[in-house]
């Protein structure tokens, strides 16, 4: 994932007033399994292909075509079965040529078992996906929106929670100051290209497994587009259940943020518990404008 880090900056999450009164009263945060999430696709889509498989031995015999072709000798793998085939095809392209016909006669059987091979490791690594890796990753999410209508309905309980402001601080090195924002698609993002494959296959570049679960982690469906997440993740659980508690440090928990249909007994208790383990921290009472579908604050 290329995205920057984003310095110093402001987060929000929208939360229930259990879950607020929660997150004060333990001075901790939830980083949670995407079993646990609402929106069943979000990291969940396992591996898939943008491509077909049945097709594969064509593309990888039109590979082998172009390299044996090229202007330069592609960097391959030369201790990898693949790329000494590679380089003994480009050594004999001269004075043999590449012989595309020959090549689907003689090697599509043993593409064809390649792709079927590739299929059946496919459907153990689904498995695996949703079974071993996914109960132990772990994902944090926020938005750097403070004022959404929707989110304050949603997640909030129909303004009757509150929203968290926090902040990434990279000279404390705290989580949220490595958090990346979230690419909306309106597909799910394949595991890898058929590019990307076709290299992997043929040792020209081998697949960094560690690089996609990090892209794979930052997308999810263009339908979420208004939530501008930004996300902090990681794949190894500390517990053995589906969430791991983070500690909440006073430095990046800025202000708090009640909503607007509050009841009185939830904003007592969230006061006392500011008070009490955040000090420092603001408090701000959300109403409605009386000239347009906005929030307004008075800090309190």
């Amino acid at each position: 994932m290329d995205a920057p880090t984003p310095g110093t900056k402001a987060f929000f999450k929208y939360t229930s007033p259990d879950t607020a009164i929660a997150i004060l009263s333990n001075q901790t945060v939830r980083y949670s399994s995407p079993l646990t999430f609402n929106d069943p696709f979000d990291i969940q889509s396992g591996l898939h292909f943008d491509f077909d498989i049945e097709k594969l031995p064509g593309k990888i015999i039109e590979r082998l075509s172009e390299i044996a072709a090229a202007a330069e000798v592609p960097e391959v793998d030369s201790s990898d079965v693949w790329g000494q085939l590679v380089l003994k095809i480009r050594e004999m392209y001269p004075t043999h040529g590449f012989p595309k016909e020959r090549w689907h006669r003689e090697a599509d059987y043993l593409f064809a078992w390649l792709a079927g091979k590739i299929k059946e490791t496919q459907q153990e690594y689904q498995c695996h996906w949703r079974e071993k890796l996914l109960p132990g990753v772990r994902v944090f999410c926020v938005s750097e929106d403070r004022d959404n209508l929707l989110m304050w309905a949603h997640y909030a309980r129909d303004h009757k929670g509150a929203v968290f402001e926090f902040w990434s601080l990279p000279e404390e090195d705290n989580p949220l100051s490595v958090a990346r924002p979230v690419q909306y698609s309106a597909n799910p993002l394949p595991f890898f290209s058929e590019q990307e494959f076709l290299d992997d296959i043929l040792a020209i570049r081998k697949l960094d497994f560690s690089q996609l679960y990090h892209r794979y982690a930052y997308y999810k469906s263009k339908h979420w587009k208004y939530e501008k997440e930004w996300r902090v993740w990681y794949p190894l659980a500390e517990s053995s259940g589906l969430y791991d508690a983070v500690p909440v440090c006073p430095s990046e928990f800025r202000a708090l943020y009640l909503g607007c249909q509050i009841c009185d007994v939830d904003k007592r208790a969230l006061l006392e518990l500011v008070r009490k383990h955040f000090p420092s921290t603001r408090v701000f009472q959300a109403a409605k404008s009386a000239v347009a579908y906005e929030l307004e604050y008075t800090e309190i």
